[in-house]
């Protein structure tokens, strides 16, 4: 059964978790883990090895969703 209350409706339509980009350093397929970098410079382990070493990938709840494009990055302060 649908649920009516508005609130649990406008929740169900946010996405789940953070997605950022960082970059596989590293992998250990006997883990299923890879180490990846993110722009801070920190360094974390994530499940996952489907993307190459020195690839960019995107982070969701500390697994590799997919391949993220090499595109630049500006920060503007305004």
């Amino acid at each position: 059964m649908a649920t009516i209350n508005p609130w649990r409706r406008f929740i169900g339509l946010l996405p789940g978790g953070v997605r950022t980009v960082a970059i596989v350093r590293s992998i250990n397929t006997s883990a299923g883990t890879s180490e990846v970098e993110l722009r801070s410079g920190t360094r974390v382990t994530v499940r996952g090895v489907d993307i190459a070493v020195n690839s960019k990938a995107y982070i969701a709840d500390g697994l590799i969703t997919g391949p993220a494009p090499a595109l630049p990055h500006f920060d503007v302060d305004v």
